[in-house]
């Protein structure tokens, strides 16, 4: 996948979780609108121009999800078995959001392997490894397992970006051990097992003391009391979670960046 625009500048690109964006959204315009889906389109499309204003990128992407199964499914069967359906209106109605993006200059991605969230951050990786500036626009934190100097996280509904700071504060974790937390809590959000008995604060002393998901298992002989026996006998489920929160970074896109150049309407 190229990276570089003509004249080989290294090109900005803005990255958008587009069912995380719309469905909240259509959530919001459920309870004030008699016309949910009509108004969900034009509130998103103004969100969409409007972050495009803010960052000036060159180059855009709305990334939808795909149809799966996943990769994940295909681990783990009841991946996701806990998340609410999108509304028959609303999923009715996404090829004529995907036109009227479209329309707007705005390239839409859909692999139907692969969740969005795993190719906004093959895109957004390989970008910033090629010294790229990457904005992601989702309430999604997983995505701080990835965010560098050159990839932030955009919050687009709390107006703010969500730095590296974010993660310490609310969790008491550097970005890099998101991963190892989630690993051990699991992710209720997505039907991830975690490790029985770890919660969030056990969690974060674990990885206080010992630093890493892996360090933690080695040295569970010395964690006393029932934590340390579950994580004895169910160790497995930690590491199993581990391959599930993830993200993956090596999508096989089969994608020119010149696909995403933002075509501005005339």
């Amino acid at each position: 996948m190229g990276l570089c625009g003509a004249g080989g500048q290294l090109m900005d690109l803005l990255l958008l979780d587009a069912m995380n964006l719309i469905r909240r959204i259509y959530a919001a315009q459920q309870q004030r609108s008699d016309s949910p889906v009509e108004d969900t389109l034009l509130h998103s499309q103004n969100a969409i121009l409007k972050n495009i204003e803010n960052t000036q990128a060159k180059h855009v992407a709305m990334v939808f999800d795909g149809k799966g199964p996943t990769w994940r499914h295909h681990l783990y069967p009841e991946y996701k078995a806990d998340r609410k359906p999108m509304p028959d209106e609303l999923g009715q109605a996404l090829p004529e959001f995907i036109r009227r993006f479209e329309s707007l200059g705005i390239a839409c991605l859909l692999y139907d392997e692969y969740e969005a969230d795993d190719v906004i951050a093959t895109l957004a990786v390989k970008t910033s490894e090629h010294g790229g500036r990457v904005s992601i626009v989702s309430t999604d934190k997983g995505f701080m397992q990835i965010s560098d100097e050159n990839v932030s996280l955009y919050h687009h509904f709390d107006k703010r970006i969500l730095t590296l700071d974010d993660v310490k504060m609310q969790l008491g974790l550097d970005p890099h051990q998101l991963i190892d937390f989630l690993s051990l809590v699991g992710d209720t959000t997505n039907h991830v097992p975690g490790i029985p008995g770890v919660g969030p604060k056990t969690a974060g002393s674990l990885l206080d003391q010992y630093g890493d998901l892996d360090t933690v298992l080695i040295n569970s002989e010395l964690v006393k009391g029932k934590v340390g026996e579950s994580l004895r006998e169910h160790y497995r489920v930690a590491l199993f979670a581990r391959k599930l929160v993830t993200l993956k970074l090596d999508c096989t896109l089969d994608l020119n960046l010149k696909k995403l150049r933002y075509k501005k309407p005339s």
